[in-house]
């Protein structure tokens, strides 16, 4: 194989890892025992409650692990170790582009034997020092739309100010920017029209049909997504489950 043949293939991985960045997110943590001593190579399991898939891998020397790039939704994660009592963790919320963090603690037993946690309190956020709200799939549902458009509830955002149609520089302006300093991303790939750049316009065709929610970054955006003054609009869309659902329009596109 030719060395610009095996550049090529390494721009497009490399390509791949960083657009998965803005549309996914990250679920971490630590395994220890009971004494806070850690654990490693401890077998730690992620499982998407709603579909079904399961990434799994060991924890580090440290007993660190880390999924990265892994799509949002609900999660039951999980560790073992010989020695100990498997525990489990459902019902954890991954919400686009905000890591989670899951710690484990491993009680001395059989692997046979199961240790369940639920009902925890949710942890601040201290992965990143931005500032911004994901903007979730019950919102988008429930909230009236103007013109069945989900990036509609910006308006709504902190620090946000919108102007009339008829006025100059129309559209929404976050923090005193333009309201053309937006970036958008749709499962991570880029989505600005320049000639009409503000996000309210809709030139995306995002429904709440297809959008399954989306983070807003007004900022101190990470390096992933500091790109423009004003905010960053991380969109994802949504998927498939193990369920059978759908949804019913009228001819006014009024949902049923």
């Amino acid at each position: 194989m030719s060395l610009l043949k095996l550049i090529l293939i390494g721009c497009a991985v490399l390509s791949a890892t960083l657009v998965a960045q803005t549309s996914t997110s990250q679920i971490n943590g630590t395994v220890r025992d009971a004494s806070g001593a850690v654990i490693p190579d401890a077998a730690v399991t992620a499982r998407n409650e709603q579909t079904g898939v399961s990434y799994k891998q060991n924890t580090t020397s440290s007993g660190l692990f880390a999924f990265a790039a892994v799509p949002v939704g609900t999660y039951t994660v999980s560790a073992e170790a010989k020695g100990f009592r498997t525990t489990r963790k459902s019902a954890q919320e991954l919400v686009v582009n905000t890591p989670l963090t899951v710690d484990l603690s491993l009680e001395v037993g059989q692997t046979t034997e199961t240790v369940e946690v639920t009902g925890e309190a949710t942890l601040v956020q201290t992965q990143t020092a931005s500032v911004g709200n994901v903007v979730t799939e019950r919102a988008i549902r429930d909230l009236p739309l103007n013109g069945r458009n989900p990036l509609a509830l910006l308006a709504l955002e902190p620090g946000v100010v919108q102007r009339s149609s008829g006025a100059a520089g129309s559209g929404i302006h976050i923090n005193g920017s333009r309201d053309r300093a937006f970036n958008v991303t749709i499962d991570g790939i880029e989505a600005n029209e320049s000639t009409v750049p503000n996000p309210m316009s809709n030139l995306y065709r995002l429904t709440p049909d297809n959008v399954q929610e989306y983070r807003v970054t007004t900022n101190n955006a990470t390096a992933e997504e500091g790109r423009n003054s004003g905010a960053s609009v991380n969109v994802a869309t949504r998927s498939g489950t193990n369920q059978i659902h759908g949804t019913v329009l009228s001819s006014s596109a009024t949902r049923l």
